[in-house]
C-alpha cells in the first residue's frame, strides 16, 4: 500500500511532473539517437547504443526523479527494499516456461487480426510498423558471435528489464495507486499503457498480459526485484532463441512452440494453461504470505 502521507504534491502533480520527465527522456533519447544512426548507420553497435541510452534516459531516470522529487523515501516508492525468496523465484521462472505455447498462441491470434476494408490504409501502416520494428531487433540480436549474444543478454535482457520495470510498474503504477484507486485497476491501466507504448500492434495482446503479469508481482510481494527479474528472464530467452536459431544450432525459435506450419498444438497450449494458472495461484500465496 503507497502511504500518501509521506509523499508530496496532490496526484495531478506527481502525474503531471512524470509524464513531463518522460516526454524530456523521450526527445533527449530520440534526438542523441538521431545522431548516432547519421554518423554510424544503422548496425547492430548504434542500435545497441541507442537502446542504452533509451533506458537510461526515457526509463530509468524519470522513475527515479520522481521517487526523488515526490518522497523522501524513494527506495521505498519504487519498492527497491525487499528481496524475493528463491521459491518465488523459481516459480516466477516455471511460470515463464510453462505459458511460452500459451503466449505464442495468444501472439498468433493477435497477428491474425484483419482490420475492416475501411481502416485499410492503417493495417498497412501498422504493418509497416511492424516489420520496422522487427528489422531492427533483427540487426541488433543478429550477431553471430558469443560476445554478441552476451552484449544482447545484458542490454535487451537486463538493462530493458530493470529500466522497463522501473517506469511502468515502479513508478507509473505506484503513482496511479497514490490515488484512491483498485489496485487492479492501476495494474491493468499500467500494463495497457506498457503495451501501447511499445507501438507493436501485433503483439498488443499479449504484451498487456505479460504487462499486468509484472503489475501483480509487484502487488503481491511488495517488491520490484521480481517483475525486474522476470521481464528481463523472458527477455533473454528470446535473445538466446535468436541467437541459437540464427546459428543453426535450434531449428525451431521459441516464439514458435506450440504453433506448427500447419496447425496449433491445441493440447500443449491447453497443458500450458492450466499449468502456468496452477503456478501462479502457488506464487500469489507463497508471495502473500511472504508480504504479510
Amino acid at each position: 500500500m503507497i502511504d500518501n502521507n509521506k509523499l508530496i504534491l496532490n496526484f495531478k502533480s506527481r502525474i503531471g511532473i512524470f509524464c513531463c520527465l518522460t516526454i524530456i527522456g523521450v526527445f533527449i533519447s530520440g534526438f542523441l539517437a538521431q545522431i548516432i544512426a547519421f554518423i554510424w548507420g544503422e548496425s547492430s553497435t548504434t542500435l545497441r547504443i541507442s537502446t542504452v541510452i533509451q533506458n537510461l534516459l526515457f526509463f530509468i531516470s524519470p522513475a527515479i526523479i520522481i521517487a526523488l522529487f515526490i518522497t523522501k523515501l524513494p527506495a521505498d516508492f519504487l519498492q527497491l527494499r525487499k528481496t524475493p525468496t528463491l521459491k518465488s523465484v523459481i516459480l516466477t521462472i516455471l511460470i515463464i516456461v510453462l505459458s511460452i505455447p500459451a503466449m505464442n498462441y495468444i501472439i498468433y491470434y493477435n497477428e491474425s487480426v484483419v482490420l475492416p476494408e475501411s481502416l485499410s490504409g492503417l493495417e498497412s501502416s501498422l504493418k509497416a510498423l511492424e516489420e520496422s520494428s522487427r528489422r531492427q531487433i533483427n540487426i541488433l540480436l543478429g550477431e553471430p558471435t558469443f560476445g554478441g549474444l552476451i552484449l544482447s543478454i545484458l542490454i535487451v535482457g537486463v538493462l530493458t528489464g530493470l529500466g522497463e520495470e522501473l517506469f511502468f510498474r515502479g513508478a507509473l503504477q505506484n503513482i496511479l495507486r497514490t490515488r484512491p484507486m483498485n489496485p487492479h485497476c492501476a495494474i491493468w491501466i499500467t500494463a495497457i499503457i506498457f503495451s501501447a507504448l511499445h507501438f507493436q500492434f501485433y503483439g498488443f495482446i499479449p504484451r498487456i498480459l505479460i504487462g499486468a503479469f509484472f503489475g501483480y508481482l509487484v502487488l503481491w510481494s511488495g517488491s520490484i526485484w521480481l517483475p525486474i527479474f522476470a521481464h528481463a528472464l523472458n527477455n533473454t530467452l528470446v535473445v538466446i532463441s535468436m541467437w541459437f536459431v540464427n546459428r543453426g544450432i535450434m531449428t525451431t525459435d521459441i516464439n514458435k512452440v506450440g504453433i506448427t506450419v500447419l496447425a496449433i498444438d491445441w493440447m500443449m497450449v491447453v497443458v500450458s494453461v492450466i499449468a502456468t494458472i496452477i503456478v501462479i495461484i502457488v506464487l500469489r500465496k507463497e508471495l502473500l504470505l511472504n508480504n504479510r
